[in-house]
């Protein structure tokens, strides 16, 4: 599977015109990672696991973990069908986790960090020291 067949299907589901500018891994990650990209996975469930399946070895340098146990510190995240440990400190700026097709993290805040969860059929918990601000 290539970037162009990704977005060709997509573009059959209803995504912008514009969304042809993703045109290798690193463009189709960003885009994924976008607000119009996550709006979009959300309400059509794209791209399938079967999909994420074969992005594999493709995504991951650029945040996007298929089936696989992570630990990360301050980074942005996509699980798909995995399980990640997560930590978050800090105000250096507001960070994106999407969880999707059962993917599962454990979500560690504190120090004024900024979470945005997008949770598209997986499964968190949240551990905050009071002081960070989780958006949903």
């Amino acid at each position: 599977m290539t970037v162009k067949d990704i977005m060709n299907k997509a573009v059959v589901l209803g995504a912008c015109t514009q969304s042809n500018k993703a045109t290798d891994w690193k463009s189709l990650a960003w885009l994924f990672f976008s607000p119009q990209g996550r709006e979009f996975c959300r309400n059509k469930n794209y791209p399938s696991l079967d999909m994420f399946r074969q992005m594999k070895g493709h995504v991951e340098n650029y945040g996007v973990h298929i089936e696989d146990e992570v630990k990360l510190t301050n980074e942005d995240i996509a699980v798909i069908a995995g399980t990640a440990e997560l930590t978050y400190n800090g105000t250096d700026k507001a960070y994106k986790i999407i969880l999707m097709h059962g993917g599962h993290a454990r979500i560690t805040i504190g120090n004024y960090a900024v979470v945005r969860i997008e949770n598209i059929s997986g499964n968190y918990e949240i551990i905050n020291d009071g002081t960070g601000k989780v958006l949903l």
